[in-house]
């Protein structure tokens, strides 16, 4: 269910990926709570924000606004693991052996 403009009134402005422009509302629990917005709802505008940077041509990239998600929730955010695993620079990614028959 969509937030109404009073509860997003109420958010501060911390609550936002951007919050010079009050762009892309991510509330924690408590921000939420004290602008009286569900748990249910507060993980939707999570996904909401994801979605709608994700878009073109709209304002804020990608990667600011999931990290902005990642620290305020544990709503997954298309990657199979919240960091990347890097391999060191020598390494070599080697085919699994095959078996002799």
């Amino acid at each position: 269910m969509p937030i109404t403009a009073a509860q997003r009134n109420r958010l501060p402005a911390s609550a936002f990926a951007y919050p010079g422009a009050r762009k892309y509302p991510v509330p924690t629990r408590a921000q939420a709570k004290r602008a009286g917005i569900s748990e249910r709802s507060r993980l939707g505008l999570h996904r909401a924000a994801l979605s709608y940077s994700a878009q073109s041509r709209t304002m804020g990239s990608y990667g600011k606004v999931a990290a902005v998600v990642r620290k305020r929730s544990n709503v997954a955010t298309g990657r199979t693991r919240a960091t990347p695993r890097r391999r060191s620079a020598g390494t070599v990614r080697r085919a699994a052996p095959r078996s002799r028959r």
